[in-house]
């Protein structure tokens, strides 16, 4: 389960009083997220692989930008950073925003192979996911670096999906039911 947070309006107190009404939840743009995780492994198959999707979303009637038009669901990719520029090229032409697997939260530094959001932000990422399951299970990244990504993304003013879903050992479980 992935939650974005767009813009300012997320963070307005809609209800004080209890929860969210189905209208006040209805009012968010629905956001349909691909993680491309560590696939493809080449540029070539990369490009092909958007290029396909492309043509396959430009189908279909209710996709669009965000804040595009009222009622469509915005769909945004996350491909693997060697191929996010190539990626955005071809998918951008149809309103598909692109956007960064992850970020550190340092400005720059000595961080062997991380991205900060400044690198993300100047090739036209959007949005960064933040907390994935298998960041925090296979890179031990912990509820305070995750805030501290999420800060950061937000301070280049792009748009955080906070992840907070489970492993797959623990949804095979049923832990998290």
């Amino acid at each position: 389960l992935a939650t974005a947070i767009s813009g300012t309006s997320a963070f307005t107190a809609v209800n004080n009083n209890g929860p969210r009404t189905i209208t006040q939840l209805n009012e968010r743009q629905p956001i349909m997220a691909g993680n491309w995780k560590m696939n493809p492994t080449t540029e070539a198959d990369a490009l092909n692989l958007a290029t396909g999707f492309t043509a396959l979303l430009n189908e279909l009637e209710d996709t669009c930008a965000m804040d595009d038009v009222e009622g469509c669901t915005e769909v945004v990719l996350f491909p693997p950073f060697p191929f996010i520029s190539k990626v955005m090229d071809i998918v951008g032409k149809s309103g598909i925003t692109v956007g960064a697997q992850q970020v550190y939260y340092q400005d720059k530094g000595a961080f062997t192979g991380s991205v900060a959001a400044s690198m993300v932000k100047s090739v036209g990422c959007e949005f960064v996911l933040c907390g994935h399951s298998e960041r925090r299970s296979l890179f031990s990244d912990s509820d305070a670096n995750i805030n501290a990504k999420v800060k950061k993304v937000l301070e280049f003013g792009m748009k955080p999906i906070l992840c907070i879903g489970e492993t797959q050992e623990e949804y095979d479980l049923g832990i998290t039911q």
